[in-house]
């Protein structure tokens, strides 16, 4: 019922590290080096950011899945036992369950994630630690809002709302998006940034869906894995 995709465009240390967790390794443009993969993605616009490109190649592994539920998942997340029961759990028609990530703290963690760095490396990664600290987390409950990754989507729904938009720049005036943030110049509100992610789950929302963070679903998240990765 629900496929687990994980997506890689360099580095096999991380396909190799995600192989036993997931159903299916998207490869979007890989460099040459990359040999772990099952489906590759060719992007039309190559040249595009970076994270357009993400958000293209997401809506792929969507569009290509057979199943009815997918569940997206980065190249440099570790997954603690249980974590896909505890979102299936909540599938209800109306839920758009995500795990609560804990991250070393590269970037600043977003709500519901814990700062605590236990590794930033696949060929290291200390599993013993890992398990351990995921059942002193583990809560059997939900809180609304959080990240957006991992999370089960609805595949049908998903397709129907358009997929990843991919962030948008939004001018002033009119509608603003409600999970905006302002940004300015010369001093003056001069638009909006809206992430794709939370576009997405914006306009799921619309179609009757709550975004939840499963506090029993415990993911680690190493941030910008392979973007930092060099492989000897």
């Amino acid at each position: 019922m629900i496929e687990v995709v994980g997506m890689v465009y360099r580095s096999d240390d991380y396909a190799n590290f995600i192989r036993p967790h997931v159903d299916r390794i998207v490869a979007n443009d890989p460099l040459h080096s990359l040999s772990v993969y099952d489906a590759i993605y060719h992007d039309p616009y190559p040249e595009d950011h970076y994270l357009s490109r993400v958000y293209r190649c997401w809506n792929y592994c969507v569009e290509s899945s057979s199943a009815e539920y997918v569940c997206l998942v980065n190249s440099d997340m570790a997954f603690s036992e249980g974590w896909l029961e505890a979102l299936e759990r909540r599938l209800d028609g109306k839920t758009l369950p995500c795990s609560r990530l804990v991250e070393p703290g590269i970037i600043r963690p977003g709500e519901h994630a814990i700062e605590i760095d236990i590794g930033r490396d696949p060929k290291t990664f200390p599993w013993v630690s890992w398990n351990a600290l995921s059942n002193d987390l583990r809560e059997d409950r939900t809180e609304p809002g959080g990240l957006f990754m991992p999370c089960v989507l609805h595949r049908e729904t998903f397709l129907r709302v358009g997929g990843y938009t991919g962030n948008l720049t939004l001018p002033i005036g009119g509608n603003d998006h409600p999970h905006g943030h302002y940004f300015y110049r010369g001093g003056k509100v001069a638009g909006q940034i809206v992430s794709g992610d939370a576009d997405l789950f914006w306009r799921m929302s619309k179609e009757g869906f709550k975004h939840v963070t499963c506090f029993d679903s415990l993911v680690y998240h190493m941030q910008e894995g392979e973007m930092r990765h060099v492989e000897l």
